[in-house]
């Protein structure tokens, strides 16, 4: 159990940031519309316990969210809506575009709350409800910006012994399962000191790892008593060149024996958006293999 804990760790760091994070203008560029309520419009979408949303659901769900005394207003979004709204935002991703049609965007409800409402009591209350796969609030990327917004642009996590992630337990000989070794560690620095779009690196121990945790989840006393040191994976943190296509530095990079997965900054914040404002949670999981769909090569 707690190797697989160490092996998703940091999978858990980028999971709740984008639950969390999102901006306040998609579909429509309001910034008072802050709540999303997205629907079940497909089987397979989180919390949709493989069934689509109904008429008599969405119908429920908007009177229910037009019966709050919190609500301002409430906006439905429908696919073609949505869709137009992504090709805005992801305009220059060309390979996401060709991945993405309108029918695999989900509709949603918009709110815009009065001043000075419970916020959680309103995604409390539509959370769970039948055909609701998901509910946003802009809200708590604002408050929370400060621990979400990375200092470093590229993320090497290292593999940790009997680590679950399938990259540590595959393809590296007798050091399958095991932490990174001393020769996979001299062949990722010799790799990063001659690659031209890598400025500096800086390699992060399980103790600085630990304490980083603590302040990104310092709300969270349950998952941080239940977490060790020894938990934390190791990594090389990447100041990347402006100029340089980062989704191609980290995608190879991940593909280097010891290492676990790899992200960067702009993948980061591709994924936290089709999550946060399109409701496309799949490719925060994708995240963790460290080349999603959404960061190809020539698109960051």
């Amino acid at each position: 159990m707690r190797a697989v804990l160490r092996g998703l760790l940091g999978v858990a760091l980028v999971a709740s940031a984008v639950v969390a994070v999102s901006s306040p203008a998609a579909a429509g560029g309001d910034a008072d519309w802050e709540i999303r309520v997205f629907m079940c419009s497909s089987p397979s979408m989180l919390g949709c316990e493989k069934r689509t949303a109904t008429g008599a659901q969405k119908r429920a769900v908007r009177t229910l969210l037009e019966g709050l005394p919190e609500v301002e207003e409430v906006r439905f979004v429908d696919r073609a809506g949505m869709y137009a709204s992504f090709r805005r935002d992801f305009a220059g991703n060309k390979p996401l575009l060709r991945q993405i049609t309108a029918k695999d965007l989900p509709e949603m409800f918009l709110l815009r709350l009065k001043e000075g409402a419970d916020r959680e009591r309103v995604t409390r209350a539509v959370r769970g409800r039948p055909g609701v796969s998901l509910a946003t609030d802009a809200a708590d990327g604002q408050r929370d910006a400060l621990s979400w917004t990375p200092d470093w642009d590229g993320n090497l996590i290292l593999c940790s012994a009997d680590s679950a992630m399938v990259r540590c337990g595959k393809g590296r000989g007798k050091a399958n399962k095991k932490a990174a070794t001393a020769r996979e560690r001299a062949a990722l620095v010799a790799a990063l000191a001659k690659d031209p779009a890598v400025l500096s690196y800086v390699f992060e121990d399980q103790r600085t790892a630990y304490e980083n945790f603590k302040d990104a989840f310092a709300g969270n006393d349950a998952l941080i008593a239940a977490t060790r040191v020894t938990d934390m994976p190791e990594s090389y943190r990447l100041t990347l060149r402006p100029d340089a296509d980062w989704n191609t530095v980290t995608n190879r990079m991940a593909r280097m024996p010891g290492v676990s997965w790899a992200s960067n900054a702009r993948c980061f914040e591709t994924v936290v958006k089709l999550a946060g404002e399109y409701g496309l949670l799949d490719y925060s999981s994708a995240f963790a293999d460290g080349s999603p769909d959404a960061c190809t090569p020539g698109t960051g």
